[in-house]
Formats: structure tokens, C-alpha cells, sequence
């Protein structure tokens, strides 16, 4: 069976995510990151006057940080315009835009943040090195991607492959009485513990939460020696690693050298 074209791919990634809009932002969560996130140390590393991109927005975590810490500006991109319409209330402008075509000059931005997004473009790779030819000199991009080395990597290729196929037969209508009340309990449980807060999902985050992990039309599998080696590519140096969100992400913390 043949794959599906880039732009075919692009866009039914595009269309899950405005049926689906990621909303994974509740205040437990974004103190989370803050505090204990490779990006939240970024964030906080920032100032007045630095330019923040974050590509794949979703409902803009990373202008939220931004704005009450440092008080950078903070640019967010995403595909999804649903998405985009769930990020209005944050400070900063968004833009509706494809992460293998940024719409910025190259060498402007002070920090580029992409959290769990280039896994789910056509491209990784390709995505990747969009993300570096944005960082200025001396500037930092934090990435992340899905790990292959987790426990996330069978249960998205097996369990969500048959979830896929329910999901043709039956429906969201068939998902919300079968499957989806498993999870949703599995969230409530598990979500607390691995955040180390006092959480409760609302069904609705749940539900698109519920998509993002097990329906998504396409999510690609990394792992760190493959990130450096985009990274050398790029000419960006890899300062940090650490998998992060229950270890389903490896994230990168890489620095372009200053002029």
C-alpha cells in the first residue's frame, strides 16, 4: 500500500486536530512544565525584548509561561485553527502555519519551543531543521519528540492501531460507550502520579486527549542519537537530554553558537 503524499498526510493531520483541538493546559499542568520541564527552564531563562517561538502551539502553554515570567514576546504557530481559536486568551500572537515552512525569517528567534509536534508532521527530519534555521546566534531550541525507547511507542503501534480500526467501524459515538471510559478512568488514576498534583481532567480534555495518543493519523518514533545527529546537521550543540512526561518524551535542549 502506498503512503499518503506530504500534503495529503499534512492534512489529515490538520483535520484530526481541528475535530480534535489539543487543550492539555489545565493550571496543574502548566505549573508542571514550569517547574519541572526542560522548556520551563528555558522559559524562565528568557527577558523583556526576547523573541519566544512556539511551533505547534496548540492552546498556547508557552505564551502562558512566558507571560508570567519573564515577559517575552511569544509567537505561536500551529496547523489546527480550532487549536488556535482554544489559544486566543494568551498573550501574543498566533499564526496559522505548517511546521516544514515556517513563516519566519531565519536567525530570529531567542528560543524556538516545539513540545510533541515534528512526530506528527510527514517530515521529522525535515521539520526539525526548519525549527533550527529560525534560532539566532547564540539562541536555544528545546525539542521534543516521542521517544522510541518508551512504553508509549507498543501502545500507539498496537493498541492504537486497533483502536484506529474501531474507530472506523463504530464511530466517536461507538469510542465514547467502549474504550474511551477506560481510558478516561486510566487518566484520572494515573495523571495525578505522574504529575506529582492533585488533577482531575475534564471529560472533554480527556476525550481529545484520548485522540491525540491513540487516533492521530501519523506519530514517528526517535531516539536521542538520531536527534544529535540532526543536530550536528543543523549546527546547533546538544547542552541537555532527558525524557520527560512519564518518559514518553525525548527532549533536547540545543544551543546555535553566538556570532
Amino acid at each position: 500500500m502506498s503512503l499518503p503524499s506530504p500534503g495529503a498526510a499534512r492534512d489529515r493531520t490538520r483535520a484530526h486536530y481541528d475535530r480534535y483541538p489539543f487543550g492539555f493546559d489545565q493550571e496543574e499542568i502548566l505549573a508542571e512544565k514550569l517547574e519541572r520541564r526542560v522548556m520551563g527552564e528555558a522559559i524562565r531563562a528568557t527577558r523583556p525584548g526576547d523573541l519566544v517561538l512556539d511551533v505547534g502551539c496548540g492552546a498556547s502553554r508557552v505564551a502562558r509561561l512566558v507571560r508570567r515570567t519573564s515577559g517575552a514576546l511569544a509567537v505561536g504557530l500551529d496547523l489546527s485553527q480550532a487549536s488556535l481559536r482554544g489559544g486566543r486568551a494568551a498573550a501574543g500572537p498566533l499564526v496559522q502555519g505548517d511546521n516544514l515552512m515556517l513563516p519566519f525569517r531565519s536567525g530570529c528567534a531567542d528560543l524556538v519551543i516545539s513540545n510533541g509536534v515534528i512526530h506528527h508532521t510527514p517530515d521529522a527530519h525535515a521539520a526539525f531543521l526548519e525549527l533550527a534555521r529560525v534560532v539566532r546566534p547564540g539562541g536555544t531550541l528545546v525539542v521534543s519528540v516521542y521517544d522510541r525507547g518508551s512504553w508509549y511507542y507498543p501502545v500507539y503501534r498496537w493498541l492504537g492501531a486497533g483502536v484506529r480500526r474501531l474507530h472506523r467501524a463504530i464511530g466517536d459515538r461507538g469510542l465514547r460507550m467502549t474504550v474511551f471510559p477506560l481510558f478516561h478512568l486510566g487518566v484520572l488514576v494515573l495523571l495525578p502520579l505522574a504529575t506529582r498534583r492533585r488533577l482531575f481532567l475534564p471529560v472533554e480534555t480527556s476525550w481529545n486527549l484520548f485522540h491525540d495518543q491513540l487516533t492521530t493519523p501519523r506519530a514517528t518514533f526517535h531516539r536521542f542519537e538520531e536527534l544529535r545527529g540532526w543536530a550536528r546537521e543543523a549546527g546547533l550543540a546538544c547542552v541537555e537530554e532527558r525524557r520527560e512526561a512519564a518518559r514518553q518524551l525525548a527532549t533536547c535542549r540545543l544551543r546555535r553558537a553566538a556570532a
